[in-house]
């Protein structure tokens, strides 16, 4: 009976250290790495540049994700037609990311790509998208 419990505890604290660790994303600019994307506690995903903390995105209501650089809200990203996020400075458009290849979601200033995300959930790629906008 211990030796259950012991296993499962185990698998409970693994699910904590390795789903933050299984849902990074990397940020690019051109083919440059320039940040991270990593899942931490209460639903927030940390967006680092570099090895600075650089701000953090969160679900909000209607299925946006706020985004936040340092504890001020820069903006939001919104799910749009056909997979795609829309990404907003304040309460204007200033970009948009898109689904590509090899798990890769395209970031766009107009219609100029500017950079992409690889891997991660479509919140929080577009979170990080938003801040290499802006940032």
């Amino acid at each position: 009976m211990k030796k259950l419990i012991l296993a499962i505890l185990a698998a409970i604290v693994g699910m904590f250290v390795i789903a933050p660790i299984a849902s990074a994303a990397d940020v690019y600019e051109g083919y440059s790495r320039v940040g991270s994307v990593t899942a931490t506690s209460g639903g927030k995903y940390a967006i680092k540049v570099g090895y600075s903390n650089a701000g953090y995105t969160k679900p909000s209501y209607g299925g946006k994700w706020d985004v936040y650089e340092g504890y001020s809200k820069v903006g939001y990203a919104k799910r749009s037609y056909g997979g795609n996020w829309d990404l907003y400075e304040g309460y204007s458009k200033v970009g948009s990311i898109k689904p590509g290849n090899g798990g890769k979601w395209q970031v766009y200033q107009g219609y100029s790509s500017v950079g992409s995300v690889k891997g991660g959930p479509g919140g929080p790629a577009a979170g990080a998208a938003l801040l290499l906008l802006v940032g």
